[in-house]
């Protein structure tokens, strides 16, 4: 391979990560209820189609989750499965698949767990990439009662926690509640 074929590969695979790190922190901002790390995936002018739940500008859709979605769920945890880029000079389109759970607190003690694939359109504007469309359709979702007992005995382990006071950060000093 030659010298400009290394440079073009190096090029193609840092977009690719840095896509897969706003996947990363799409899941992130929204479990550990981290609104400024949910924006920062957005570019201003982002368009954001959540199938019938939202439908609009991806600000609005950050604002809709933190003061509408959220505050019914005890707790959320989303999960990146197969991810696929393609990368044309500064933009980008990908395909996520997701798995989220939901858990609704006393007295419903439910959960949903449900899978998705996002399409998302990417562009890098001043060296950085960030989501400009990002569109959401269902694979399949499930709804159950939650059996507390699973949470202890041999499977018990500390609990993560939807917000601040998640043990990652303590264990992980690096991970600030911000962008980045």
């Amino acid at each position: 391979m030659s010298a400009s074929g290394i440079e073009k590969t190096v090029e193609i695979l840092a977009a690719k990560e840095a896509l897969h790190e706003l996947e990363m922190a799409y899941c992130r901002g929204v479990d550990r209820r981290d609104a400024n790390l949910l924006r920062s995936i957005f570019f201003e002018d982002a368009v954001e189609e959540h199938g019938e739940m939202f439908r609009g500008r991806a600000y609005e859709f950050v604002d809709w989750v933190f003061g509408t979605l959220l505050g019914q769920y005890e707790n959320t945890t989303h999960y990146v499965l197969n991810e696929w880029y393609k990368i044309d000079g500064e933009k980008a389109e990908g395909e996520t698949h997701r798995v989220s759970y939901h858990r609704y607190p006393p007295p419903n003690r439910t959960e949903v767990i449900a899978a998705c694939r996002t399409f998302n359109s990417y562009e890098r504007r001043n060296g950085v990439w960030k989501i400009t469309h990002r569109s959401v359709v269902r694979d399949w979702i499930t709804k159950r009662t939650v059996d507390d007992a699973l949470y202890q005995g041999s499977f018990g382990m500390p609990l993560s926690e939807p917000g601040a006071t998640d043990c990652s950060y303590k264990m992980l000093k690096m991970f600030g509640r911000h962008p980045g």
